[in-house]
């Protein structure tokens, strides 16, 4: 049951990192600067090729916050349930010391002690890598950010203007500013970044005091 939901959810984790890699090389087969090309692009195929790639992104965020509150909390309580176990099994194993006996009892037993803990070893490990795999995906999910804030808005056309106004509308109500740990909790990386904001504004202003 373990290796099921692990392989599924790398599976899965894999696709949308190549699907949102894809969407990302696309954008950038676009003109520079949005403008029309003669032969190659025209102001209609900007506006339709913008609208589709918005579309097609706002898609693969609804599927990956599906994917979190679905998988979200199973992989959450298996984390704790392997973390827990292995603890367990390193304190059994020390207080046992079977890893010091050599008869052949002992070494059976031991082996059958260790096992467990290689597989604990190697479930948290898994757990971790889609933890790190997460991050990447929403670093490929935000790289259209920048790619849009390239543009000077004021020299384009209408049209395009609003294309791009509407994908950064659609990108902020995607969460962008919190993290999201497996749909269990959340931070708000806005409240956290005001607040170190302040306690820094405090500390230079308490040096500066403390200077005069």
């Amino acid at each position: 049951m373990d290796y099921v939901i692990t392989i599924s959810s790398c599976f899965f984790l894999q696709n949308m990192y190549a699907r949102f890699q894809t969407l990302n090389d696309l954008w950038k087969c676009l003109p520079s600067d949005l403008v029309p090309i003669s032969d190659q692009w025209t102001h209609i195929e900007i506006v339709v090729f913008m609208e589709n790639t918005r579309l097609l992104h706002a898609e693969l965020c609804e599927l990956l916050k599906m994917f979190t509150l679905g998988y979200g909390r199973m992989l959450l309580g298996l984390f704790v349930f392997s973390f827990i176990n292995l603890i367990s099994s390193i304190y059994i194993i020390i207080n046992h010391r079977a890893l010091y006996l050599y008869d052949s009892y002992s070494t059976n037993k031991s082996y059958s002690r260790i096992l467990p803990l290689m597989v604990d070893v190697q479930i948290i490990t898994f757990l971790m890598s889609i933890i790190v795999f997460v991050s990447f995906i929403n670093e490929k999910r935000l790289k259209m950010i920048s790619y849009l804030r390239l543009y000077r808005i004021s020299n384009l056309h209408f049209d395009i203007k609003r294309q791009i106004k509407m994908f950064m509308n659609q990108i902020s109500v995607c969460d962008s500013d919190r993290i999201s740990a497996f749909g269990f909790f959340e931070i708000n990386l806005n409240l956290v970044t005001s607040w170190s904001n302040h306690i820094n504004t405090d500390e230079r202003s308490s040096n500066d005091i403390e200077i005069k």
